[in-house]
């Protein structure tokens, strides 16, 4: 099997230097080589820019230049092909420039013979392709560890940042270099959950997928998994390397898939339970009309027969209420404004502010588009947060701020409050059906605002902390 052809450039102004130097190069049969000769500095360098050999021996003197300018500008051309560089006598000064300007080796003229040629060259081009395929290896894993979705990155053994990727401003909104400095468990949510974490390190536990909630610059929560491990560095150091893989919209989407699927059998058991309970509820109310109708003193029955009604009439309302809750809004589509609803919202319980003392505060935004909506259902979803919000908080001393803005394609409508705010074990079931933290409350209404805000393909989500007070956030498309 033939050997690879190994192209050779000598750059040397002096004819008769290059005829010797190939003759050298004839006496090493067992290579395949082509050796060609660049009489001028230009013309080499040429060459060597356009990549057209293997490798360069380069003499020192090139008239008017210097072996050393050859160096010079090779590295600026930016092509890292081996150089030899080849001078008339030894001279440290010059060894010890030309090695500092990117030579691969430095061979005196008068000493030039077959075997060490060759095994120069041999050596100059075996570290040459060993650097290319640790080069190539570095950079296909920087770019592994640059192009990353999740976040990538290096801390030392207490925790401490020492390098991440540009994942870090999409995920915790933080910069590279904001981060250094800061440890891993600065963005935990929960104390106790920061207090593990650093015993872990303490004992360099090794971590897959621990799932936690961290708290970005913006003071938004992201679901995060991480895992990490601790490996020893060439300097003997132990370092963490570790991934924040954020599951934020998986985690939603799931609780959207479970909250919907609740939403589907509710509505069976309700459309069943309403069926049931309205046909003898029908036969309740005939035989009360029957009996008014017989009755002819029915003085003496009529606080009876008022109570029979009015709770007839109660029963009636609440399975109409659970069925509206439960099944697929029906929607009457319109270009409207969300400041608009939103101040007509805000003006059905305007009596209920003003009863409670609750301070209102309105940041309606002025620069944000129509919304495609059914306007009444939409109104109906957001008056259902304001009354979750006024009755929340503490008669005389609650503020209620209600916000609308644009971001993106969206518009934002939060609606905050100082209220008592929602447990954590809680906060995952208020959307879903019956489910109240007010003792007569039905936990009906987030679940029907819920369904309505799914319906219009928007997303609503609720932050809260007890005895702080809760925020929730509706986002609806502008062009659905």
């Amino acid at each position: 099997m033939n050997s690879p052809l190994i192209r050779v450039l000598v750059v040397d102004d002096d004819e008769d230097d290059y005829f010797i130097t190939k003759e050298i190069f004839d006496e090493m049969p067992a290579h395949n080589l082509s050796v060609e000769w660049a009489s001028t500095f230009q013309s080499g360098l040429d060459s060597y820019v356009n990549e057209k050999h293997d490798i360069y021996f380069v003499d020192y003197l090139l008239g008017a230049k210097s072996g050393i300018d050859f160096l010079i500008a090779a590295k600026e051309s930016g092509v890292k092909n081996p150089i030899i560089m080849i001078t008339g006598k030894g001279d440290q000064k010059v060894d010890q420039a030309a090695m500092g300007f990117g030579a691969a080796d430095y061979l005196v003229k008068s000493e030039l013979e077959a075997q060490k040629l060759e095994r120069t060259m041999r050596y100059v081009l075996d570290r040459f392709s060993s650097n290319q395929k640790l080069a190539e290896s570095e950079a296909k894993y920087r770019n592994i560890f640059e192009k990353s979705r999740d976040m990538i990155f290096i801390a030392d053994d207490s925790g401490k940042f020492l390098d991440t990727n540009d994942s870090s401003v999409r995920i915790l909104g933080y910069t590279r270099a904001e981060l250094t400095g800061k440890f891993i468990y600065d963005f935990f949510e929960n104390e106790n959950e920061k207090k593990i974490f650093r015993e872990m390190i303490k004992i360099k536990a090794e971590v897959v997928d621990f799932e936690r909630i961290l708290i970005s610059k913006e003071g938004q929560k992201k679901n995060c998994l991480i895992s990490m491990i601790f490996q020893t560095n060439i300097e003997n150091n132990i370092n963490i390397q570790g991934v924040f893989h954020d599951i934020t919209k998986r985690r939603k989407a799931e609780n959207d898939l479970a909250t919907a699927e609740k939403l589907a059998v509710t509505g069976r058991v309700v459309r069943m339970i309403g069926h049931e309970i309205r046909n003898p509820l029908t036969n309740i109310n005939l035989s009360l009309e029957q009996i008014e109708s017989e009755l002819l003193d029915i003085e003496p029955f009529r606080i009876y027969f008022d109570i029979i009604k009015r709770n007839s009439e109660r029963i009636n309302s609440l399975i109409t209420e659970l069925l509206n809750s439960s099944k697929p809004a029906q929607l009457k589509m319109g270009s409207i404004s969300i400041n608009k609803i939103t101040l007509e919202a805000i003006q059905l319980i305007q009596d209920r502010i003003v009863l409670h003392g609750v301070k209102l505060v309105t940041k309606l935004s002025d620069d944000i588009c129509d919304i495609s909506m059914d306007a009444e259902k939409i109104k109906i979803a957001i008056l259902n947060i304001l009354v979750n919000a006024v009755e929340a908080m503490e008669a005389r001393n609650g503020k209620l701020e209600v916000v609308t803005r644009g971001e993106g394609d969206y518009c934002i409508i939060e609606i905050s409050d100082n209220g008592t705010g929602i447990p954590a074990d809680k906060i995952d079931f208020i959307f879903d059906p019956f489910f109240s933290g007010k003792p007569k409350g039905t936990g009906l209404g987030l679940s029907t605002t819920h369904n309505i805000i799914r319906t219009h393909n928007g997303t609503i989500d609720v932050t809260s902390e007890p005895g702080q007070g809760t925020k929730f956030t509706v986002k609806l498309k502008f062009n659905n």
